[in-house]
C-alpha cells in the first residue's frame, strides 16, 4: 500500500472517530449510520480515483459527488428519481430540511431530538469534514493543517454538551490524528523542511501532540462540570418566547420563569385537563427522552383527523364528551403543538403530521409561534372499575414500556414496600402516586437534589425534595419496575382562567407528569406532583377505598430481604414478587431475550477472542498459501526456507536483512547439534534454496560475481522439500530456548502479522 493511500485511510478513520465524538449532543444514534456512510464514501471515492488516475486533483471533484449522492440517497425522498438523480424539487427539500435542523438547534438544547433536519446537517458536516481532512492530509500533503477541521468538530460536545465530552471518545478522535503526523515526512506545519529535519518534523510533532492529549485527558478531571439545561429556555427581551426541551433531564430545574403569557386557550371542558406537548419514554437513568422511530408519513396529517388514542376502547371512548378547544400561540416556539388528549381532529394551517402510536402532533417545516388553531378532542373519565378490570397490555407494549437500565436496588425495594399492599396494577398506580403526595414526606422544591447521573431517583428518594419532572420520572420509573407500561409527559398546566372565560399559560405552567398504560382506557394520566404546584389530582386516579400505604424508612429502604419478606404478594397481572425478587422486570420473551443481553461485553468478549485469534490464524493462512503454491523443486525449497525464517524469528533467531541463505543456515547451525538430524535439515534446504535462487548446475563448485562459492546439491538433496523437515530444524531450535519464548512462538505466531505490517508499510 503506497503513502498516499495509507494516509487516506488513516484521515477517514480521524473523520468518523471525531463525528463519534457528536454522539452525546443527540438522543439516539440513528444518525451515525449516515454519517460514517458519508465519511467512508468520501474517503473510498478518493482512494479509487488517486489509485486509478495517479492524480491527487480530479479526487476531490469526485469526492464531492460521492458526497452529494450519499445525501440524496437518504435524504432525496419522492424527489429524486431511482433514489439517485435529482429533479427540480429536490433543492427546495433540501433548504427545507436544512431550515428545520437549524431551527432544532436554536430552541433545543442537548440531548437533542434526532429529528430529520438536524440529521441531514449532522450527515453533510460529517461529510465536508472529511473532504477537508482528505484535502489537507492527501491533497495538499499538509497532515498538521487537518487537525483544524478535526478540532473544529471535537470542540463542539466539549462546549455543550453536558458534563463535557467523555475522555475515551476524546482518546479516539485524537489517536488517528496522532498517526497522521507521525506519518508526515514531506511537510512541516506551514513550509517542507530541509533534508536535515525530515525525521525529525513528524516525531517532534507527534511526541507534542501526545504531551498536549494526556494533559487534555487528566486536567478537566479537575475541573467541576457545566451545569445542564433548564427545562425551559426564555430568550429574547420583551416578547417571551419559551421553547420546551422535550428531553428531560433529572438535574434540570423549572426555576423562576417569566410569567408573560406564551399561550392563551378557550375551551368549553369545564374542568380544563393539562395541555400536553410530547411524551417521553425513553429512559436512559439519567434522561427521559421521546423515542425515534420511522419517519412519519405526510399522509399523516391532523387535519383529516387522527386515529384513535392507543389502547382505548369503544366503549370507553362512547362514554367519553367530545370537547373543544380553540388556542392561540403568542410566545411559544415549538416544533410539537400543544394538545389535549387524546386530540381527534386539528384544524390548523401548514403541514402538521401525528405519531399513531402517541399522538404527538409535529410540524413539517412548522413551528407554533403565532399559531391559531382549534381542537376536538376527548375528555376521558374512566371509572374505577374500568381501572381495575383492564387486562394485561399486549407483550410488545408492556416490553417497550416497561424497558429499564440498570437501577440502584433502593428504587425497587421502595417500590415493592410502597404498594405491599396492593392487589393489582390499578391499586400500586394509586399507592404509588399518593406516596409521593401525601404519605412519603415529599416536598415540592425548585432545587433538584445534587446527583444529576444514573442515582438522580435513588437521591430523590432518599433527600424527599424536587420538582414535577423528579416526581413524573420516579413514578414512571417504579411503576415500570412493577411491570406497569409507564412514560412521561411534557407540557403545561391548565394555567389560570381570566375574567372573558378564557385561559393563560406561561413559562411558569411548564409541568411534567407521568402516564401509565392501561387497557381498554389507554394512557391515563397520573398526578404525583404535591398539590401545592399541581392543584387537585385527577378524580380517577383516588381509589374510593384508599389502598394502605407503607412509607419506607431510610434505614430500612436499601434492604429487600427484611422489607419484602414479610409484604404480601401482588396479583399475577403484576410483575412483582416477594422475596429475593422484589421489584424485578417481567420475563421478556422473543427479541426481548436478545436486546436483554448484555451486548457491550458481548461485542467485547468476542473483540478479545479474535484480537487474541489473529496470530495464529493469519499465520496458519499465509502457511497454507506458501505451501499450495509449491509446484516444483524450486517452489518447495523457497517455501520451506520462508517457513523456516518466520518460525525461527518467533523463537528469537534474528539475522540481518542482507545476510545471505549460507550465513543464516551458519547461524542457525550453531544452534544446533553438530551432525544432527535437524543441522543436516538445514544445510539440505539452505542448499536447495541457493540453487533455485542462483541455478547452481554444474558438477563442482563455481565462484559467482560476488565471490560466494555455491556448490550443487547432492544427489539426495535435489527433490522437493516438505514441511516435515521445517518442523524438524523448529523442533530443534525450540527444545534450546526459554519456555516462556517457545509459549508465545506456539500460541502467538507472528508472521501473518509481520506480513500485514510489511503490506501496510509499502511504498
Amino acid at each position: 500500500m503506497t503513502r498516499s493511500a495509507r494516509t487516506a485511510l488513516w484521515a477517514g478513520v480521524a473523520s468518523a472517530a471525531a463525528v463519534l465524538t457528536l454522539r452525546p449532543l443527540l438522543v439516539s444514534s440513528g444518525w451515525l449510520v449516515g454519517a460514517f456512510s458519508a465519511v467512508c464514501a468520501v474517503t473510498a471515492s478518493g482512494l479509487l480515483v488517486r489509485a486509478l488516475l495517479r492524480r491527487r486533483g480530479p479526487a476531490v471533484a469526485v469526492q464531492v459527488l460521492a458526497l452529494l449522492a450519499v445525501l440524496l440517497v437518504l435524504f432525496g425522498g419522492s424527489t429524486t428519481v431511482a433514489g439517485l438523480v435529482p429533479t427540480s424539487a429536490t433543492p427546495g427539500r433540501f433548504v427545507q430540511l436544512a431550515t428545520d435542523g437549524v431551527q432544532v438547534i436554536q430552541r433545543y438544547s442537548v440531548p437533542a431530538v434526532d429529528l430529520r433536519g438536524l440529521r441531514l446537517l449532522l450527515v453533510a458536516g460529517a461529510g465536508l469534514l472529511a473532504l477537508a481532512v482528505d484535502l489537507f492530509a492527501v491533497t495538499l500533503r499538509r497532515p498538521a493543517l487537518a487537525g483544524l477541521p478535526l478540532l473544529a468538530v471535537v470542540a463542539v460536545p466539549l462546549a455543550l454538551a453536558p458534563g463535557g465530552s467523555s475522555a475515551v471518545a476524546f482518546v479516539l478522535a485524537s489517536v488517528p490524528y496522532l498517526v497522521l503526523l507521525a506519518g508526515d515526512r514531506r511537510s512541516s506545519l506551514l513550509r517542507p523542511p530541509g533534508p536535515a529535519r525530515r525525521s525529525v518534523a513528524g516525531v517532534t510533532a507527534s511526541a507534542t501532540a501526545a504531551v498536549a492529549l494526556v494533559a487534555a485527558v487528566a486536567v478537566p478531571a479537575t475541573v467541576p462540570g457545566l451545569d445542564e439545561r433548564p427545562l425551559t429556555i426564555d430568550t429574547g427581551q420583551g416578547d417571551t418566547i419559551a421553547v420546551i426541551n422535550p428531553i428531560l433531564n433529572l438535574k434540570a430545574s423549572l426555576g423562576a420563569r417569566s410569567n408573560a403569557t406564551i399561550l392563551t386557550y378557550q375551551t368549553d371542558q369545564p374542568d380544563p385537563a393539562p395541555l400536553r406537548i410530547v411524551t417521553a419514554d425513553v429512559f436512559d437513568g439519567r434522561t427521559w427522552a421521546p423515542s425515534t422511530g420511522a419517519d412519519i408519513p405526510r399522509s399523516q396529517r391532523v387535519q383529516d383527523g387522527l386515529t384513535p388514542a392507543p389502547g382505548l376502547s369503544d366503549p370507553v371512548r362512547d362514554a367519553s364528551t367530545v370537547r373543544r378547544t380553540s388556542i392561540s400561540v403568542r410566545g411559544l416556539d415549538q416544533t410539537y403543538l400543544p394538545l389535549p388528549y387524546p386530540a381527534l381532529r386539528v384544524g390548523i394551517e401548514g403541514e402538521w403530521l401525528y405519531e399513531t402510536d402517541t399522538l404527538n402532533v409535529v410540524g413539517d417545516g412548522e413551528t407554533t409561534r403565532g399559531r391559531q388553531y382549534e381542537v376536538t378532542h376527548l375528555e376521558v373519565a374512566p371509572t374505577e372499575d374500568e381501572l381495575r378490570a383492564a387486562p394485561r397490555a399486549p407483550d410488545e407494549l408492556e416490553s417497550r414500556y416497561t424497558e429499564l437500565p440498570e437501577l440502584p436496588q433502593v428504587v425497587r425495594d421502595t417500590a415493592a414496600q410502597v404498594t405491599a399492599g396492593a392487589s393489582d396494577p390499578y391499586e400500586q398506580a394509586a399507592a404509588l402516586q399518593r406516596y409521593f403526595r401525601a404519605t412519603g414526606g415529599f416536598t415540592y422544591s425548585t432545587t433538584a437534589p445534587n446527583d444529576g447521573g444514573s442515582d438522580a431517583v435513588a437521591a430523590f428518594l432518599e433527600q424527599k425534595t424536587g420538582f414535577c419532572v423528579q416526581f413524573a420520572s420516579a413514578m414512571a420509573v417504579m411503576a415500570r419496575a412493577l411491570g406497569i407500561p409507564a412514560r412521561v409527559a411534557i407540557g403545561f398546566l391548565p394555567g389560570e382562567e381570566s375574567a372573558n372565560g378564557r385561559w393563560r399559560i406561561s413559562a411558569q405552567d411548564a409541568h411534567a407528569w407521568p402516564e401509565l398504560y392501561f387497557e381498554g382506557v389507554g394512557w391515563t394520566r397520573f398526578e404525583p406532583t404535591p398539590a401545592t404546584r399541581s392543584g387537585q389530582s385527577p378524580s380517577w386516579s383516588v381509589p374510593l377505598v384508599p389502598v394502605p400505604t407503607t412509607a419506607p424508612s431510610r434505614s430500612a429502604a436499601p434492604s429487600a430481604a427484611s422489607s419484602s419478606a414479610a409484604a404480601p404478594t401482588a396479583t399475577t397481572a403484576t410483575s412483582t414478587a416477594t422475596g429475593a425478587d422484589a421489584g424485578t422486570e417481567a420475563e421478556p420473551t422473543g427479541w426481548g431475550r436478545v436486546l436483554a443481553l448484555p451486548w457491550g461485553w458481548v461485542l467485547g468478549a468476542l473483540a478479545l477472542v479474535l484480537l487474541l485469534l489473529a496470530p495464529r490464524v493469519s499465520a496458519t493462512v499465509l502457511s497454507r498459501r506458501r505451501w499450495a503454491g509449491v509446484h516444483d523443486t524450486g517452489s518447495s525449497a523457497e517455501a520451506a526456507w520462508a517457513e523456516l525464517e518466520d518460525r525461527v524469528h518467533d523463537l528469537g533467531v534474528r539475522w540481518a536483512p542482507s545476510a545471505t541463505p549460507r550465513q543464516r543456515a551458519d547461524g542457525l547451525s550453531e544452534l544446533l547439534e553438530p551432525g544432527s538430524v535437524a543441522a543436516q535439515e538445514v544445510q539440505r534446504m539452505r542448499a536447495a534454496v541457493e540453487s533455485s535462487r542462483f541455478g547452481a548446475s554444474g558438477g563442482g563448485p563455481r565462484e559467482t560475481a560476488g565471490g560466494s562459492l555455491l556448490v550443487r546439491p547432492r544427489a539426495g538433496q535435489a527433490g522437493r522439500l516438505v514441511r516435515a523437515q521445517v518442523d524438524v530444524v523448529v523442533d530443534a531450535v525450540a527444545a534450546g530456548r526459554p519456555r516462556g519464548l517457545r509459549w508465545r512462538a506456539r500460541c502467538f505466531p507472528m508472521a501473518g502479522v509481520r506480513r500485514a505490517l510489511e503490506w501496510w508499510d509499502r511504498d
